[in-house]
């Protein structure tokens, strides 16, 4: 150890003078005791514990660490110099000592409280404005600038305390939520999130969350009302289901939004979306203007037709992208651009011809077309949808009897005989 000193004071020689050479050879030995204190007040010896001497004059690390019995040794601190010691354990708070000088003060004992286990480097205790400048601060100077630290580590051990908290407590409302869901218990679901949102409004998870259940419950809702005999109770509860859809895609665009900052933000590489996650948020989007699309739900057909072509870019499930495609078919002949959502419909079909609400829409769509009614063309495809879609669908129904409406309109323009008589000079056939 002495001749390891030599050979690094021998090359300290190029910057510092020949009379501090002197000095600085010459070492001492530092020791002392670590201990926790316990929850009933005793202490016991830590072991393992780091204990770093921080030289302050100039730049110097020395270290020890504690035996079984919290005992610390290191037999080569320079004589002279001063010091800012600290110590650090697993499961414990970390302590210092500023402003020592070992020539001086050569034990140095600590008693440690329960804490985190973490560890104080000289630059934390700079920044905290408890690093000693000089070694001549006195024993004032150095008890005020601890007691000074002391309260900036109980501030930041508070908020440590409170992030595990809010942590609690969102995983809490999420799992409240996600349970609530699962019964089918929406509106319990959305107060859930409502709370999470509330608590973290930049956590894509509740707003997605949130989405599904409103989209879910407004389901039911429009089920519900599509049983009722009463008229004003029917179109209340239809409008109801509307304003849940319109809800949902709301909550639905946020949690897109505030995941693609994630992904894209300073921390997107440890805490961003990853591909499939956002596909999913995507997903969920859809899904919500899809069923605003088949309930009459009004929306802005531009930005929706956006959302659901951005889904339908990224997914690579040839049948999900149809569904996809399709819905953007639906937002445009709610719209009123009958003819662009003709084409859409065609286009998937072309590709999925077994696309089941690409075939009612197209049934639909053609019963108006504006380049003139296709009844025929209509009638067959809502009976090719009659027949294939399962008894659950609840378009299944439909269907079938706008087959037989068509049959019957179909069956009159083919037996309605021609007009044969002549338009008058001056007039045009009307």
């Amino acid at each position: 150890m002495r001749s390891k000193m030599l050979l690094n004071l021998f090359a300290a020689a190029l910057v510092i003078t020949l009379s501090a050479i002197a000095a600085s050879a010459q070492v001492i030995t530092a020791s002392g005791k670590v201990m926790l204190k316990q929850a009933d007040g005793t202490t016991v010896p830590v072991q393992g514990a780091v204990v770093k001497f921080y030289r302050t004059d100039i730049n110097q690390t020395f270290e020890a660490k504690t035996d079984k019995k919290g005992e610390y040794v290191n037999v080569g601190i320079p004589l002279v110099g001063t010091f800012t010691i600290t110590v650090s354990a697993p499961g414990a708070r970390p302590d210092y000592l500023a402003g020592i000088k070992i020539s001086q003060q050569p034990k140095n004992d600590f008693t440690l409280a329960p804490g985190d286990g973490s560890a104080l480097t000289l630059d934390q205790i700079k920044a905290a404005g408890t690093a000693v400048a000089s070694g001549a601060a006195n024993a004032e100077e150095v008890k005020k600038r601890q007691a000074e630290f002391e309260k900036k580590r109980a501030e930041v051990e508070e908020q440590n305390k409170k992030a595990t908290e809010y942590n609690a407590t969102a995983n809490n409302l999420l799992k409240s939520g996600n349970d609530a869901y699962l019964a089918k218990k929406f509106d319990e679901a959305v107060n859930f999130y409502d709370q999470g949102i509330q608590l973290a409004p930049d956590e894509p998870v509740f707003h997605r969350n949130k989405a599904t259940s409103l989209y879910s419950r407004g389901v039911e809702k429009y089920l519900a009302a599509a049983q009722l005999k009463d008229m004003a109770a029917k179109t209340a509860g239809k409008e109801a289901a509307r304003n849940d859809f319109k809800a949902a895609i709301e909550e639905a665009e946020k949690a897109v939004a505030i995941l693609k900052t994630k992904d894209t933000g300073a921390a997107g590489a440890a805490a961003g979306a990853q591909p499939n996650q956002l596909l999913d948020y995507m997903g969920i989007r859809t899904e919500a203007y899809r069923l605003a699309s088949q309930t009459d739900t009004q929306i802005d057909a531009d930005v929706a037709i956006k959302a659901i072509q951005e889904y339908v870019d990224a997914e690579t499930d040839a049948a999900k992208k149809a569904e996809g495609k399709t819905v953007i078919g639906n937002v445009m002949f709610l719209s009123g651009r009958v003819d662009e959502a003709i084409k859409t419909y065609r286009e998937v079909l072309a590709s999925n011809p077994d696309t089941l609400n690409a075939m009612y829409g197209l049934g639909i769509a053609l019963t108006v077309d504006p380049a003139g009614p296709k009844y025929q063309e209509a009638r067959d495809l809502l009976q090719q949808f009659a027949d294939k879609a399962p008894p659950t669908n609840p378009r299944k129904q439909e269907a079938a009897e706008s087959v037989k409406y068509l049959d019957q309109t179909v069956e009159g323009l083919n037996t309605k005989p021609a007009d044969t008589t002549k338009p008058k000079a001056g007039r045009r056939k009307p």
